[in-house]
């Protein structure tokens, strides 16, 4: 064995003593009170930012459904009026089977035409309403129930709910009930 001077016996006692443990670590278990103060934070934040989210409602709405051409009659089926409506920045565009609607919703136009401009800067819904129950009023499209909306993809969501209600028509007169919902490409 070698010689070990007394600073190195020294070290070495106090490197090799038997320390204290402290009492949490005797136990053998972790402190978890700062892990609780977090998820109690946590469950604090979540419920005060999901009073917001309840507002949300909920909208039934159906995609357009593909169809195979498996039904065949002997004459050609008479079109259907084939009612889309696309909110966009300018207004709103109603188009069917025979084309784009013109601004008062008499005449069908081509081109790039806004069948309910928007009046001040606002959407006119009233204007939409009339539109869709003059298109209704016609005895070939008065048992049509669907219509197909979309919107660029700039508009606001809030805007489009306005449109669904829109052509859903009133207490009075059920327009267009059933609304589907479109990808929004004109």
């Amino acid at each position: 064995m070698a010689n070990l001077s007394a600073t190195q016996r020294a070290y070495i006692r106090r490197r090799s003593k038997i320390h204290d443990l402290d009492p949490s670590e005797m136990m053998g278990e972790l402190n978890i009170v700062p892990f609780l103060d977090i998820v109690v934070n946590l469950i604090m934040f979540l419920l005060a930012t999901t009073e917001a989210v309840l507002a949300i409602a909920q909208i039934e709405a159906q995609l357009p459904q593909l169809g195979r051409g498996g039904k065949s009659t002997g004459a050609a089926a008479a079109p259907g009026l084939n009612l889309n409506v696309t909110v966009t920045d300018n207004g709103v565009i109603v188009t069917g089977s025979g084309g784009k609607l013109a601004p008062g919703c008499q005449d069908v136009a081509s081109g790039r035409v806004t069948t309910v401009p928007k009046k001040d800067g606002k959407y006119d819904w009233e204007a939409l309403t009339e539109c869709v129950s003059r298109i209704k009023s016609v005895p070939a499209f008065s048992d049509e129930h669907e219509v197909i909306i979309g919107a660029d993809p700039m508009i606001e969501y809030e805007h489009v709910v306005s449109a669904m209600d829109a052509l859903r028509g009133n207490e009075q007169q059920k327009l267009f009930p059933d609304v589907l919902l479109s990808a929004g490409v004109r």
